[in-house]
């Protein structure tokens, strides 16, 4: 997986992803903790998914965020591993 951040000004932030499931993971955590943000393929021939943050302090909306996304993911490989 690589991440870039694409851009960066005060009050927003850009990231892209080659992995789309992490753009849609990381929007979902943003939105619940109130983040507007939203996730786009900025073109269908070149790959690389981003998610566009607006927040007074975007970044750490973002490691907020991700935080959240680690917990989750750390969740659902135990409930996956009890059922194998």
């Amino acid at each position: 997986m690589e991440v870039s951040i694409v851009e960066k000004t005060k009050g927003m932030m850009e990231i892209e992803f080659s992995e789309k499931e992490v753009a849609i993971s990381l929007v979902g955590a943003l939105l619940k903790e109130g983040v507007d943000a939203y996730w786009y393929d900025p073109h269908p021939l070149m790959p690389g998914f981003r998610v566009h943050v607006d927040a007074a302090k975007p970044e750490a909306a973002v490691k907020k965020a991700t935080t959240t996304m680690k917990k989750a993911w750390t969740d659902l490989k135990k409930q996956v591993i009890e059922k194998l």
